[in-house]
């Protein structure tokens, strides 16, 4: 049975993805190898739309952009594997037993018209971090 559960939670991961590739103008990064994992940049324009879809398949924000996080100890880590979170960074997650969903957005302090979403699956609680693109 876990094994089900686990490819059922891949298979949410996977539609919220291709929901918003088909959505959203997205400049793909070459780390988006695979169905589970996205990285793409996107237009600030869109952010509004980005933010509906990922409270669509992950509820609401576990940190808004200039809030703080107060977030669980192994989703605290889950971050850190991406280095943490700033005071301009979104970030949403969704967990079913040890099976993680996740976005991260960026905001680009180069150009601030644009946007970095980081977006995946994750297995937490056996010291495993998020799934590494190839």
């Amino acid at each position: 049975m876990g094994d089900h559960k686990a490819t059922y939670e891949r298979k949410k991961i996977v539609n919220m993805i291709e929901e918003i590739k088909g959505t959203l103008e997205l400049e793909i990064r070459q780390y988006s190898q695979g169905p589970e994992y996205l990285e793409a940049v996107l237009h600030k324009k869109d952010l509004e739309l980005l933010h509906s879809l990922l409270r669509k398949h992950l509820g609401p924000a576990a940190k808004e952009s200039g809030r703080v996080a107060n977030l669980p100890k192994e989703i605290q880590e889950l971050v850190g594997a991406f280095g943490g979170l700033r005071n301009e960074q979104s970030f949403y997650y969704k967990q079913d037993g040890n099976q993680v969903m996740f976005a991260v957005i960026w905001p680009w302090q180069s150009n601030p018209d644009k946007l970095t979403l980081k977006s995946g699956i994750s297995e937490i609680g056996q010291g495993s971090g998020p799934t590494d693109p190839p």
